[in-house]
């Protein structure tokens, strides 16, 4: 595997190949990848296994910061924590560091402070994404069984969660139907509240998952209590069938955008 943040490819390889070459170590299923592409100089001494594990991991990215020289290293985070067992595998939420690990020789409390709390709020936030996703997944599959013939709504819902922000043209393009066709499927998923469009150009329009339209200031905030989610689905098997059929549409998707 390319090493992904060494410094010495630092001059050979642009951001942009870098930051793909992360994008798929992320699902890289050699554990010390990225341990081993490490420059020899970013140690643990002794006296790190006195230090909590999460300080341990974030002190390698410092080191590797230190000779870097960029903020590049920051995309190392997610994978220290999870060679330190902090994380099953690497979650690219928790990409981060801090100025001061580039800057100063020893930070001082306060940068590690700080950078926990980054670390932190970060770990909320993916959790509170994920939240969002697991949600939408369900809505869609009561909104699959509603429709008497959804057709190409299952494989919409399927790329939404994939791609979130989709154009009736994008949308044609991914699931090889008209232009015309994929903006009335998309009208159609909008009127379920699935999607919300986030523009009012006939000609040009985008759409994006409630959570995230909100997110980005293109909806309001919701107020007040949270709305109570309609309760699950009975189990039978025809409902089992169809949200097999769902999941498969999403792996579907995810192999065919790996084509890409």
């Amino acid at each position: 595997m390319q090493p992904i943040l060494s410094a010495d490819s630092s001059t050979t390889i642009d951001l942009f190949d870098r930051f793909d070459a992360w994008a798929s170590a992320l699902t890289d299923r050699d554990l010390h990848a990225w341990r081993d592409a490490l420059p020899t100089a970013v140690v643990e001494p002794q006296i790190a296994t006195e230090h909590p594990t999460l300080i341990r991991a974030l002190d390698r990215v410092r080191q590797l910061a230190r000779i870097d020289g960029t903020a590049l290293p920051w995309l190392g985070l997610p994978f220290a924590l999870r060679d330190t067992g902090l994380s099953a595998v690497p979650l690219p939420c928790l990409v981060g560091g801090a100025k001061a690990f580039r800057l100063k020789r020893k930070p001082d409390g306060s940068d590690w402070l700080a950078t926990v709390r980054s670390i932190e709020e970060a770990a909320r936030t993916g959790l509170e994404r994920l939240h969002d996703v697991e949600r939408f997944h369900r809505d869609a599959q009561r909104a699959i069984v509603a429709e008497f013939r959804p057709g190409a709504l299952p494989a919409l819902l399927a790329l939404a969660i994939h791609l979130p922000l989709l154009s009736p043209r994008a949308v044609s393009a991914h699931l090889e139907i008209t232009v015309a066709g994929a903006s009335k499927l998309m009208e159609r998923t909008a009127s379920a509240g699935l999607l919300i469009e986030i523009t009012q150009r006939r000609s040009w329009r985008l759409f994006l998952p409630p959570d995230l339209a909100i997110e980005f200031g293109y909806s309001p905030t919701k107020r007040g209590r949270p709305a109570r989610e309609a309760p699950p689905l009975p189990v039978n098997r025809a409902l089992a069938d169809v949200f097999a059929d769902f999941d498969e549409q999403m792996a579907h998707i995810d192999r065919l955008l790996d084509q890409r």
